[in-house]
């Protein structure tokens, strides 16, 4: 998930902001009714050189697959966020490779593939982390009154970049504000925000950064968006991250271990209640050539979709389904190409004339 061309840093800008965010209690987010599962969103490599890549949607037993996003040769459509009523998609859009120029906007889209706007809207030429900053990993708030993103800017400090924390933005980019990283020089880099069922907390990825200890250290914060409370959730020998979800329910927190770890060992699944207790594994892959990827619970809490590199070695990935307990594993896509990044969206809500 992270941008590969430098190691990344965060600091603060905008103290202050936080206090109008913290200020607002969020509504209650709408109940998720039973059997109310939608469609998959994904993220599809459209060539072998991972260069160029589509967001999809899928029905969750493989069926009626629809490419949704068009991106230009060279571009990544990744990391979708399907909204609470089903009908939109958030994702980040990205150049690749990063070197010279990066480009990283936050876009939407409707599940059908109209209505395409970009959200963050940097300009067209320029590094973003030198113009209005690189912006990524979108997600929802459970009301769909805002999105919460990682946000990255320049200049460089000793090889790391000035910041990459959490902001929050609403639904037509407008009302920017900031989160986490709040004092300069900070000590983490944060990434893959998503909303709890009740809207009051984020809980997000942070890699340890400037003398934080243990050195290079990654585990999973949960920030309270009412009192600004910051709690780390996981240990850091597990390295947790990359695309964590609340489950439907707020009682647990899901995702994948060995993030960014050694490559011989395998990323499972695993997940943890938001006070950092009750840590439960789900899978138990060996030796590196398995791996999970990003995941997330179906609507209706009952399932959860994830990607998985495969045991051949094979540069490919696929989407698989699970049930909460780690049994019953289902592929739903199988391609040689490489899918990844899930989001198990809802079914679209029904309009009523008035």
């Amino acid at each position: 998930m992270m941008r590969t061309r430098t190691k990344l840093g965060a600091v603060a800008m905008a103290v202050g902001l936080l206090s109008s965010v913290l200020g607002m209690a969020a509504p209650p987010a709408q109940a998720t009714f039973p059997d109310h599962n939608g469609r998959i969103a994904f993220r599809r490599f459209l060539n072998e050189e991972r260069t160029w890549g589509a967001v999809f949607t899928i029905n969750h037993t493989g069926t009626h697959e629809r490419q949704v996003t068009f991106p230009p040769t060279g571009y990544v459509d990744r990391d979708p966020d399907v909204s609470p009523d089903g009908r939109r998609i958030l994702f980040q859009r990205e150049l690749v490779p990063c070197t010279d120029v990066c480009t990283n906007e936050i876009f939407v889209v409707d599940v059908d593939g109209d209505n395409l706007t970009n959200l963050t809207n940097n300009p067209t030429e320029g590094d973003c982390l030198f113009t209005n900053g690189c912006a990524m990993t979108p997600a929802w708030s459970p009301d769909g009154t805002s999105i919460a993103f990682q946000r990255q800017s320049g200049p460089f400090e000793n090889d790391l970049i000035y910041e990459s924390a959490i902001y929050i933005m609403n639904p037509d980019g407008s009302h920017l504000r900031q989160i986490t990283q709040q004092v300069h020089p900070a000590t983490g880099e944060d990434t893959s925000p998503q909303w709890s069922p009740d809207g009051r907390s984020l809980v997000f990825q942070r890699n340890n950064v400037r003398g934080a200890e243990p050195d290079g250290g990654i585990a999973l914060w949960t920030i309270n968006l009412e009192t600004g409370q910051e709690r780390r959730i996981t240990p850091f020998d597990l390295r947790a991250g990359d695309t964590p979800d609340w489950s439907p329910d707020g009682q647990r927190i899901l995702f994948h271990s060995n993030n960014d770890g050694p490559p011989d060992v395998s990323a499972n699944l695993y997940t943890i209640r938001a006070d950092g207790t009750d840590l439960q594994q789900l899978t138990f892959l060996e030796g590196g050539q398995v791996n999970i990827l990003g995941s997330s619970y179906s609507p209706n809490g009952k399932k959860i979709v994830f990607g998985r590199r495969p045991a051949t070695g094979g540069t490919n990935a696929d989407i698989f389904t699970i049930n909460v307990d780690g049994t019953h594993e289902r592929p739903v896509t199988q391609t040689v190409l490489y899918d990844s990044y899930p989001d198990w969206g809802p079914k679209p809500e029904r309009r009523h004339d008035r």
